[in-house]
């Protein structure tokens, strides 16, 4: 008689994977989006690709992020879908030896979900079958009604909501430490939480995972390089938020539980603060 695990399976064990071939391209989603026909959106014409979307949400040289409305090329809810390539290129061949760029981002975002850390579920990717492949595609499924840290931030007029929120800010980026994550570009834009939902740190999802990883423990130079990005985005180049030295305070001690641990992260932030000639 088998003994019943102690722990339920993880999210990643819990699906089965749709393969199959589209076009020049491999496919593998989930079974729901297996008509999804992202490897037929006219990325590389943007009149069309915005005329055919709901949004264009950025568009640069190495990437294209664009939100689909549900029944758009197939899908069955609303996507964020976005393409990858090289802006050189001697960039594919550089890239041989490792996972596609979409992969990367794929993967990590079930190993987040594993590790009990809330992402957008990542559905369906498409890597070129030639060697050396120059696109990549991920769609991830969108959070509903869903706003960033900063949207909900400037939202807000209460101050005892503020605080609320800054503190589970603190507190959230510390789960995320914790847990082992790094955040390559961890600004506020970057944790969405959806409108009807409270200001607590179960309620946050972490975004734009590429260059980010679970590396197990963390050391308090990256720790510290988090607590600055997060911070900075409350200082916009012109004008003000309402953020202030209160609000800095208040995030360090939820992040480290204690005004002495909060006074250690100061002194941490002001040291990247410097070598990058910013203060906040």
């Amino acid at each position: 008689m088998q003994r019943a695990s102690a722990h339920p399976p993880r999210p990643s064990q819990q699906v089965k994977w749709h393969l199959e071939r589209k076009g020049r391209y491999h496919v593998q989603c989930l079974p729901p989006y297996r008509r999804f026909r992202g490897n037929e959106m006219p990325w590389d014409h943007a009149g069309e690709l915005d005329e055919t979307t709901e949004l264009v949400v950025k568009s640069t040289r190495s990437r294209k992020v664009v939100k689909l409305a549900a029944g758009q090329y197939g899908t069955p809810l609303e996507l964020f879908v976005k393409r990858y390539n090289f802006k050189t290129w001697y960039g594919p061949y550089l890239r041989m030896a490792r996972q596609s760029r979409a992969r990367e981002e794929f993967e990590l975002g079930w190993a987040l979900m594993d590790a009990g850390i809330r992402t957008p579920r990542p559905v369906w990717l498409a890597e070129e079958l030639r060697t050396p492949s120059r696109f990549s595609i991920l769609a991830t499924e969108a959070i509903p009604l869903a706003e960033n840290v900063l949207q909900r931030w400037m939202r807000l007029s209460e101050e005892s909501d503020r605080v609320d929120l800054v503190r589970a800010v603190g507190q959230f980026l510390y789960l995320l430490h914790q847990r082992g994550f790094y955040h390559d570009d961890c600004k506020a834009a970057h944790f969405l939480i959806r409108q009807e939902s409270p200001s607590t740190p179960k309620e946050f999802f972490v975004i734009d995972l590429l260059g980010c990883g679970l590396h197990g423990r963390l050391t308090q130079l990256q720790r510290a390089k988090n607590l600055f990005q997060v911070m900075r985005h409350f200082y916009p180049p012109k004008g003000s938020t309402g953020f202030g030295p209160e609000h800095r305070e208040l995030l360090l001690t939820a992040y480290g539980g204690s005004r002495q641990d909060a006074e250690k992260w100061s002194r941490w932030v002001d040291r990247i603060g410097r070598l990058k000639g910013k203060k906040y």
